[in-house]
């Protein structure tokens, strides 16, 4: 479970907290609805979440535009604030590199491709004639993204990381260089995703999808922008 990364910095992140409060407030929008029955939040899903059976049936400006919009859609309070971690803690320097309105088509771009990541390899199984549904919600994809381009922009900084019994207890801080931190969570998404280890429910290719599109955008940024420079006073500032 990450804590922080070492180091301060001066940049005001104002994209990544935006995009903090309007996931917060889509939530809190969908609760609201959830209040007036389940016909009325499912017609809130339907509406603004990405189906996976329906892409290639709906107009694609639909798809476009659910796949967009499903980037704000979560599942659970859980979810969400899974989520809003990981962004808050990653965003900003990345944000710092492709200053905010860059990031903001940057994590678009990555929530797109994490999308794309998932119908080319999620598994999801449609049958036509029925009412299954395949519903992908949720800004994992998007923040796989922010993580893949933190990998690319900043491999040495160190990631405060508490590890964890029976999913949230913490029982040891430690400092995990980026690299091997975000290869390590990649790596498992992977194997999750192709069934190694058993997880229900986790659109893992989209998280890699997400990841593999957030490291090459990045890739080809720093070929007109360079990255930035090693934090020699990193630790000073821990």
């Amino acid at each position: 479970m990450p804590l922080g990364v070492a180091g301060r910095s001066k940049y005001r992140p104002y994209a990544t907290f935006t995009l903090i409060v309007v996931n917060t407030l889509i939530f809190l929008w969908m609760f609201l609805v959830s209040l007036r029955g389940e016909a009325a939040l499912l017609g809130f899903v339907s509406q603004f979440a990405l189906d996976v059976c329906r892409v290639g049936v709906e107009p694609v400006t639909a798809s476009l535009f659910k796949g967009f919009s499903s980037l704000f859609v979560h599942a659970s309070l859980v979810h969400l604030l899974g989520n809003m971690v990981f962004l808050w803690i990653f965003g900003p320097r990345v944000e710092s590199y492709f200053g905010r309105r860059r990031f903001l088509v940057f994590y678009t771009l990555a929530g797109l491709g994490a999308t794309l990541g998932h119908l080319l390899f999620g598994g999801t199984v449609c049958i036509p004639g029925t009412n299954i549904t395949g519903y992908l919600v949720g800004a994992s994809g998007a923040i796989a993204g922010v993580m893949g381009a933190f990998l690319f922009l900043y491999p040495g900084a160190r990631v405060r990381t508490a590890i964890v019994i029976f999913g949230w207890l913490p029982i040891k801080v430690l400092y995990i260089s980026a690299w091997i931190y975000l290869l390590i969570w990649v790596a498992l998404d992977f194997v999750k995703g192709i069934g190694w280890i058993e997880s229900v429910g986790v659109a893992h290719f989209a998280h890699v999808g997400g990841f593999v599109i957030g490291f090459l955008i990045t890739f080809v940024a720093t070929l007109y922008k360079p990255a930035p420079a090693v934090d020699a006073f990193e630790r000073l500032d821990d």
